[in-house]
């Protein structure tokens, strides 16, 4: 019973395929993934499966770790779902988004429970090609120019990746990965694999595609996209690069130097964003980046690696549930409005996604740095600038959602908001339990400060902060020289754009996400610079 779980974690999907065509079908989608959560919830741990004659072999294998994201994985799989089928999103209840979602969900189960290089990459080739199709289905323009950038990064990843695993089975003679640890890596195929995987993890210079994909799929697909299949970039490290191997120290130092420099652009770019859901795709640049730094630290230190990455992986998974459920909530805005529950719940996420006191982000923070403890990394003060960017980033974030309405053509409570309102408690303290929350107090500072741009914020909307007015009887000189001042702003401001994007790369960055320099996209860099100075 067990080993047929293994099995049918990700056959079937595939087997529903046929099914899924026709409107009659909608519910097969979500019941596609109860075998992976039921694999996840009863399969005990080392459970294997060796089958040699499917492909080139295929090696199956629950470990905690593969159970850890199996279980969330298909959580959020499951939510989003129930969000497509059951929401008002045309896009994502036709047969053909199902198709691609099934296949997607396919693969993402297979790399999970995957033993063998082969079976992973095969695994992972199908998730992400796969979702192509989910994210070109709303048929305009800008998606299909989404999907073809997301479809040429993903090709280019995935050959790295597969030249990295032919490297790795022709020296080793084995496609096994515990056979991984006794091998001694040579520089080109730690690169492929950080490059491969990096283009899954949006590392700086890798992450063009990100922005513009989150802005321009379907809210279900989106909510996948920055759960499932970003955390397999991670998960794929883990398989591939294990601590303590020969070779792989000499990339800790690096590896750091990207997850920080990854940091800094997912802020940078979130605070020029227009686009609430590119925004939170930078965002997840900005966590990308910290799950980097942390798994550079763990190969620069195996004797502490062990800690580092389960506490890293609770971490990330974490990250998993929130991303998702802030884009169903997004999901949500649009159809609804800014209403007060919607902003309720989306003020609770936002909370968990920055670590606040009694969240499951705080509590995963915590384990980071219990786990780095003694290191001479500093990974608290990381972890704290990476809550104060997120701080920043989500108050960036309902600036937006406040000051621009959704449709506007629904306000009431839906099914698919039902289900948005389930995920968010399980959000907001998975993977731990309520009553194990800590009182992070490191978690107050990122949560004044964003208590206090919420208030402005607020104070804005409702004209309370409104600029004094200048009387009426203005002289003629007065006038003249504000006209000249605002012309000498407006040339100043040409100038800047001039200069911060250049003319062969402004149709590209126009596209990435909305990417623009609007005034209130600098006012928030501005605040962005100040922090970095303070600090």
């Amino acid at each position: 019973m067990n080993t047929a779980l293994l099995i049918a974690a990700w056959l079937t999907p595939l087997l529903l395929l046929p099914l899924t065509s026709r409107d009659s079908g909608r519910w097969w989608t979500p019941l596609g993934v109860l075998p992976a959560l039921a694999t996840a919830l009863t399969v005990p741990v080392g459970t294997k499966l060796d089958l040699p004659w499917l492909l080139l072999g295929v090696n199956l294998e629950l470990d905690p770790t593969g159970q850890s994201f199996l279980l969330f994985s298909a959580l959020l799989w499951l939510f989003a779902a129930l969000y497509a089928e059951l929401g008002a999103e045309a896009a994502a209840r036709n047969g053909r988004f199902r198709l691609f979602f099934l296949l997607s969900m396919a693969g993402n189960m297979l790399l999970i429970l995957a033993a063998d290089m082969m079976t992973f990459y095969s695994g992972f080739a199908l998730m992400g090609l796969a979702a192509y199709g989910m994210i070109a289905q709303r048929r305009s323009q800008r998606a299909r120019h989404a999907g073809r950038v997301y479809l040429a990064w993903t090709l280019t990843g995935e050959l790295a990746l597969f030249s990295a695993v032919v490297l790795l089975s022709a020296d080793i003679g084995s496609q096994h990965f515990a056979n991984l640890r006794d091998y001694h890596y040579p520089g080109i195929t730690v690169a492929l694999l950080v490059f491969g995987f990096g283009i899954k993890l949006a590392l700086p210079g890798l992450h063009f595609w990100l922005p513009m994909t989150y802005a321009n799929a379907p809210t279900a697909a989106a909510a996948v996209l920055s759960g499932p299949l970003i955390s397999a970039g991670l998960l794929g490290w883990l398989r591939f690069l294990p601590p303590g191997a020969e070779g792989l120290a000499a990339w800790a130092g690096p590896l750091q130097l990207i997850g920080i420099s990854g940091m800094l652009l997912g802020t940078w770019l979130g605070l020029l964003q227009s686009n609430p859901r590119a925004l939170l795709g930078c965002s997840s640049i900005l966590k990308m980046g910290v799950i980097t730094a942390v798994f550079g630290t763990a190969l620069g230190h195996p004797q502490a690696a062990a800690g580092i990455l389960a506490a890293l992986s609770l971490y990330a998974l974490h990250h998993m549930l929130v991303k998702g459920a802030l884009f169903l909530g997004v999901g949500e805005w649009q159809r609804a409005g800014a209403t007060p529950w919607v902003l309720a719940g989306l003020g609770v996420l936002a909370l968990a996604l920055m670590g606040a006191p009694l969240s499951g982000g705080a509590a995963a923070k915590i384990e980071l740095k219990q786990a780095t403890a003694g290191l001479p990394e500093n990974l608290g003060l990381l972890l704290l600038l990476s809550a104060l960017a997120t701080a920043l980033l989500l108050g960036r974030f309902f600036w937006l959602i406040t000051r621009r309405s959704g449709s506007l053509a629904d306000r009431d409570v839906r099914p698919a908001a039902l289900v948005w309102l389930m995920l968010i408690p399980l959000a907001l303290w998975l993977p731990f339990s309520p009553l194990s929350a800590p009182l992070y107090i490191a978690g107050l500072m990122p949560l004044g400060f964003w208590l206090v741009v919420v208030t402005v914020i607020w104070s804005l909307n409702r004209g309370l902060l409104q600029p004094r007015r200048r009387p009426a009887s203005m002289t003629m000189l007065r006038l003249l020289r504000s006209l000249r001042l605002q012309r000498l702003l407006e040339k100043s401001r040409g100038l800047l754009k001039t200069s911060l994007v250049l003319p062969a790369w402004r149709p590209l960055l126009s596209r990435a996400g909305n990417l623009s320099l609007p005034t209130g996209g600098m006012l928030w860099l501005c605040i962005f610079m100040l922090i970095l100075v303070l600090l």
